[in-house]
């Protein structure tokens, strides 16, 4: 009876509570697509990261939804490498992780804190208008700021609302977003509001509608914050401080009682994106075996 080793992580978590759960599964034999995505929605978790060693420094990751792969996912990301270096696969380090998105740079410190060095950005890839968003998440056009889009793997559509308590009463039409997003090729829907900002630090609320990938909502989302940043960054919400550094705090997964916490790190020079950084800590919940 051939088995796989398979991981259940919590990343980004707040607390205890908190943090989006990441399956990840060592490919220590070799799996075709279909049977990947067979797993991945035996197991059930938001995403599934599957893992194989390529050469020294070197892993592959594959990520399927539920539903579908998908070719980056932040979250998983961070219980891969925490999973690889709690089973003592990888010590502290950097690596290069090999995805569809491209190759990810990934380091990883002696306590166990994972960050992933995203693609620099590209903006304005999928158009969408308040009055075609707000209708889908239950909402009156009047009461949503701005539209935009940015990729820093996935592709995002960021919505700005001005209040903390509008983004609370979201009524997303699953169905409705689910068909909207494939028909404009959309990832997820990040639907934001401003809660502090200075010089070189941001803080905000977020909450991530994952319809095109995946899951409805998911508790905490690496690739959707990286290109958040990047957005706030272009559109002067985001100011560099000390060394051209622009930190984004943003607190996600609360309104569905999975506290979490996820912080980027964009480098700068002038108006240009040098560098996105995205990391933090992911904490197993479950380990076991998948009989094949």
């Amino acid at each position: 009876m051939e088995t796989l080793p398979v991981r259940l992580y919590a990343a980004f978590a707040a607390d205890e509570t908190g943090g989006n759960m990441g399956a990840v599964v060592f490919e220590d034999l070799p799996l075709w697509p279909a049977a990947r995505q067979r797993i991945a929605a035996d197991l059930g978790a938001p995403t599934t990261g599957f893992v194989r060693h390529i050469s020294e420094g070197r892993y592959e990751t594959r990520f399927h939804s539920t539903r579908s792969e998908m070719d980056m996912c932040g979250h998983v990301t961070l219980a891969v490498f925490a999973a690889l270096r709690d089973d003592g696969r990888i010590g502290p380090g950097s690596y290069i992780q090999e995805t569809p998105a491209g190759e990810i740079g990934v380091e990883v410190t002696p306590d166990g804190a994972v960050t992933m060095h995203q693609p620099l950005p590209v903006f304005d890839r999928n158009e969408a208008s308040r009055e075609e968003i707000a209708p889908l998440l239950g909402l009156d056009p009047n009461l949503v700021w701005r539209v935009t889009a940015s990729s820093t793997a996935l592709r995002h559509v960021f919505v700005q609302l001005a209040e903390q308590e509008t983004l609370a009463s979201l009524q997303p039409q699953d169905t409705a977003l689910r068909e909207f997003c494939q028909d404009r090729s959309i990832d997820t829907i990040g639907v934001w509001c401003r809660q502090a900002s200075g010089l070189g630090k941001a803080k905000v609320r977020l909450r991530d509608l994952c319809h095109g990938v995946g899951d409805p909502e998911e508790a905490a989302s690496g690739t959707t914050n990286g290109a958040l940043a990047c957005d706030l960054f272009r559109s002067e919400n985001l100011l560099p401080g000390a060394g051209g550094a622009a930190v984004l705090v943003a607190e996600q997964g609360f309104e569905m009682g999975r506290p979490s916490i996820v912080r980027t790190v964009l480098g700068t020079s002038g108006k240009d994106i040098t560098s996105v950084s995205v990391g933090g800590y992911a904490a197993l919940r479950m380990k076991g075996q998948f009989v094949l």
